[in-house]
């Protein structure tokens, strides 16, 4: 039995790339399940998704623990959880990364297979949405199914739920991410045991936050949300831009804003894009038009 374990966001398609993956393997002639786990249900949360495949029928539906193969849709992650955790010693990770493979760092030293699915699906569909380039990458590395097999399971899947244009743009998609996967082997080393899921800095939060700052009887000063620790920004790939000569102050975007990233500092309304998710609230209740979103290409850009 061969087992994959899909690391991704909520809302980038990883749930709908295991199935798109299984179905593809179906029509080669295996037996394939898919399974979805869900912790947050929103955008951006982290989202997990197995796959199993064998030559017989399969029973076994426990998440997968120690896969043979690890996917990872958004390279952001491997600061924050250790994608590689339980891989099996001759275990593979297929990774979406502008880097190349020696340029990556995993807990563990572990052969990759690595292309730029982000790039590629910028060019090829409306959202930089991977799953589909990822698939071209997966079998690309395994050799497990044809690209023909891939190609039928994307159509089933995806047309189902996107429609045939939208189905043979992602086929595109996994062809090109197909020819351009890239082999090597990451380095060890890597650390997640720092990040904290609940330790927020209180003064360093989204200034808009509703949810008041408070003191504990202990003295610990406490705030809503873990951002600090998971610096949200890097979720979307564009921000929320005010244009100040529009810009009439009245504010709305300030009071709409579910993750606070919106104030006032003097005379300009700004937006912390450490922290915005381009959920475009703020562009539907502006009165005059005044903030729009816009690709964000460097993510250095996100800590202003």
């Amino acid at each position: 039995m061969l087992e994959i374990r899909f690391h991704g966001r909520g809302g980038t398609g990883s749930v709908l790339a295991s199935r798109a993956f299984t179905k593809a393997v179906f029509y080669a002639g295996k037996h394939a399940i898919a399974i979805p786990s869900f912790g947050a249900e929103r955008r951006g949360a982290l989202v997990l998704a197995f796959a199993r495949i064998d030559d017989k029928k399969i029973y076994k539906r426990t998440q997968i623990y120690e896969p043979d193969i690890i996917v990872v849709l958004d390279d952001s992650l491997l600061e924050l959880v250790d994608v590689a955790q339980g891989l099996k010693p001759k275990g593979m990770g297929v990774l979406n990364s502008s880097k190349k493979p020696d340029q990556i760092k995993l807990s563990k030293p572990t052969k990759v297979a690595v292309v730029d699915a982000t790039k590629i699906a910028k060019e090829f569909l409306v959202e930089p949405v991977v799953n589909s380039a990822m698939l071209g990458a997966l079998i690309k590395s395994t050799e497990i199914i044809t690209f023909e097999d891939l190609e039928k399971g994307i159509m089933s899947v995806f047309g189902d739920r996107l429609g045939d244009r939208m189905a043979k743009m992602n086929v595109e998609a996994a062809r090109i991410a197909f020819e351009e996967t890239i082999f090597g082997k990451t380095k060890g080393g890597g650390n997640n045991t720092k990040i904290q899921t609940w330790l927020p800095t209180v003064n360093d939060l989204p200034v808009g936050t509703i949810i008041p700052k408070m003191k504990l009887e202990s003295g610990q000063m406490i705030g809503p949300g873990a951002a600090v620790s998971r610096i949200t920004g890097v979720w979307s790939h564009k921000k929320a831009i005010v244009d100040q000569e529009k810009c009439i102050q009245c504010l709305q975007c300030f009071f709409h804003c579910p993750e606070g990233t919106i104030h006032k500092e003097g005379d300009t309304v700004k937006v912390i894009k450490a922290y915005c998710k381009a959920c475009g609230i703020c562009v539907n209740v502006c009165p005059v038009n005044a903030i729009t979103l816009e690709e964000i290409n460097d993510y250095t850009e996100i800590v202003s």
